[in-house]
């Protein structure tokens, strides 16, 4: 049984909350069943219930972050499609722009929930939900072809490529942006997430176009 981002409450919405929280904290491999229950306020057996195990509340999680991320992709590919004459950068913003309102508009710290979608985006060592997946490849559906006609001469095994890229940048600006702070000795500094957005896509908007 898997929960998802609809009409979820009581004990299946603190364990994905509690969840959330700690694998944004300490990444999903090391946060145990406990753990989970004694931040919840819930029983052990309670994870097995509503999610049938551990990977299952994993996948839960990742779920109830993704949907949104993936249908507001699909709108906004809509209304490029309607509108006509997409550039990259518009193709780029309609694609990372949802997750960073989806950071934004989330219930944990904006601070804890860059750090959950980063892991998200990359830290996991097995592989996404078939749900997700799943969205993953009919917005991928979507995005490719555009591209495509935006890039002239880029395969369709290019694109594919260039967007990974894309991920690797937003994965590590998200999990590890604290890093580059401490490492610059002061010259990197806190800003707004739209800021670091800019700075994705103008990076990853010259890649594509390479």
């Amino acid at each position: 049984m898997m929960a998802t981002s609809d009409n979820v409450t009581g004990t299946k919405l603190a364990l994905l909350e509690a969840a959330s929280t700690l694998f944004a904290e300490k990444g999903f491999e090391v946060v145990s069943v406990r753990e989970i229950t004694g931040l919840a306020k819930a029983n052990v057996a309670s994870v097995k219930y509503h999610f049938g195990s551990r990977e299952g509340l994993i996948d839960a999680v990742v779920v109830r972050m993704a949907k949104p991320v993936n249908d507001e992709r699909m709108r906004r590919i809509d209304a490029l499609e309607e509108r006509g004459g997409a550039t990259v950068r518009d193709l780029l913003v309609a694609f990372f722009e949802p997750l960073f309102s989806q950071i934004q508009s989330s219930p944990l710290s904006e601070k804890l929930f860059v750090k959950l979608m980063g892991r998200v985006v990359g830290d996991r060592p097995y592989e996404f939900p078939d749900e997700v997946m799943g969205q993953f490849r009919e917005v991928a559906g979507r995005f490719v072809p555009a591209f495509m006609v935006t890039c002239p001469g880029l395969t369709a095994e290019d694109v594919f490529w260039r967007i990974h890229f894309s991920f690797g940048v937003l994965s590590n600006t998200l999990t590890h942006g604290e890093l580059v702070k401490k490492i610059s000795a002061g010259k990197v500094g806190d800003e707004k997430l739209t800021i670091t957005l800019k700075r994705v896509i103008d990076f990853c908007e010259a890649g594509f176009q390479q």
